[in-house]
């Protein structure tokens, strides 16, 4: 009998590499990361619009009155100076809209102001005209609007201002 020699070296460990559990725990992390600023930027936009929009006032306005709730308000106010200063004053701030536009190329709708007139052609003279401005920051079910409507009296002589702000609670 012939003797075999067999000789037998360790089996060598078979080495499983480790990419695929790197680049599995790699993506699990950017997916978490996304998720904590995804929800830092949702609460950011919802603590910005759960208190009005606050505007710098038109000097010398005299609150007429007011009413609230939880989450809007409107006050009415008078002035003596011409709806054309309160209109500038404000369109200056907000920025003029293009008169009978739905939207302009390249103009920013959500806000601005218009003059509204109520003559075919438009005529630049007190009580033939009234002016809105408005300023829209809503996004998705978050309300944050200001909106602003001038108006001349003719028979008090006065410039009459009402301002209605909506947002989320």
């Amino acid at each position: 009998m012939t003797e075999q020699s067999v000789s037998s070296a360790p089996a060598e460990p078979t080495r499983r590499s480790l990419l695929p559990l790197k680049v599995l725990l790699v993506g699990l992390g950017a997916v978490a990361a996304a998720a904590v600023i995804t929800i830092l930027a949702f609460n950011a936009q919802r603590t910005a619009r759960s208190a009005p929009i606050e505007i710098e006032m038109f000097p010398n306005l005299t609150l007429v009155s007011e009413s609230k709730t939880h989450n809007s308000d409107v006050r009415y106010f008078s002035t003596s100076a011409p709806i054309d200063e309160v209109y500038n004053f404000y369109a200056t701030r907000l920025g003029a809209l293009a008169f009978r536009s739905g939207g302009e190329l390249g103009e920013d709708v959500t806000r601005g102001c218009r003059k509204i007139y109520q003559d075919e052609p438009p005529r630049d003279e007190l009580g033939r005209y009234s002016a809105r401005c408005f300023v829209d920051n809503s996004q998705g079910d978050l309300t944050h609007r200001l909106l602003l409507t001038i108006v001349y009296d003719l028979e008090a002589r006065q410039t009459r201002l009402e301002m209605r702000r909506d947002w989320s609670g």
